[in-house]
C-alpha cells in the first residue's frame, strides 16, 4: 500500500477542462469514459474533444499514472484528481490517503453487457461494450488514512480479455 493523492479543483468552462486534459500527465496510454446520469455512452482510448465533453454531465480520463474525473455544475466543472505521483498546480489536496495493490476487475463479471446495476443509483446503467465479451479494467483503490474506508476506485487501464 502506497501514498495517494486526492485533490480537487473547479474550472469555469469546458475549454479550461479541455486544456487540463491535454497538459496533465496520465501515463503512456490514456482512456476516457463519458457518462450521463443513467448511461456510460463512450469508452475509448485517447482524449475526448470539447464537443463530446459538452454533451455529457460527467466523465473521466485515466492512465497508469493518474485519473481526472469531472462533473458539470451550474458554475462550470468540479474536478477530482487521483494519483500516486504528483499534485498538479491549481489543485487542492484533500486529506491523507493510501492505496491498495493494483488489481484486475471484470466489469459485469463476463456476463450480460446490458443492463448492469450500479449501487450508486437504483436503476440500470448500460455499458456500451457489446463488442467486448469480457471487459476488464485495472484498478487501484484509495482508502482514507484514518478510517481505512475505500472511497475511490481509480482506473488505470482498460483491458479486453478473451473468453474461454
Amino acid at each position: 500500500m502506497g501514498k495517494a493523492i486526492v485533490a480537487t479543483r473547479q474550472v469555469t468552462d469546458v475549454s479550461a477542462l479541455n486544456d487540463l486534459l491535454k497538459c496533465l500527465q496520465f501515463g503512456e496510454s490514456k482512456y476516457y469514459l463519458l457518462q450521463k446520469p443513467n448511461k456510460i455512452t463512450d469508452w475509448k482510448k485517447g482524449t475526448p474533444d470539447t464537443a463530446k465533453i459538452e454533451k455529457f454531465s460527467r466523465g473521466r480520463l485515466f492512465g497508469s499514472q493518474a485519473e481526472l474525473r469531472w462533473q458539470k455544475t451550474n458554475t462550470g466543472y468540479t474536478l477530482l484528481w487521483l494519483s500516486e505521483d504528483t499534485l498538479p498546480e491549481g489543485f487542492t489536496e484533500q486529506g491523507k490517503w493510501e492505496t491498495t495493490h493494483p488489481q484486475d476487475v471484470h466489469l459485469l463479471g463476463g456476463g450480460e453487457t446490458k443492463p448492469w446495476r450500479d449501487t450508486r443509483i437504483p436503476r440500470e446503467l448500460d455499458y456500451p461494450m457489446d463488442w467486448c465479451k469480457y471487459p476488464c479494467v485495472k484498478v487501484i483503490q484509495y482508502k482514507e488514512h484514518n478510517s481505512q474506508t475505500i472511497r475511490f476506485t481509480r482506473y488505470t487501464k482498460f483491458v479486453q480479455k478473451s473468453g474461454d
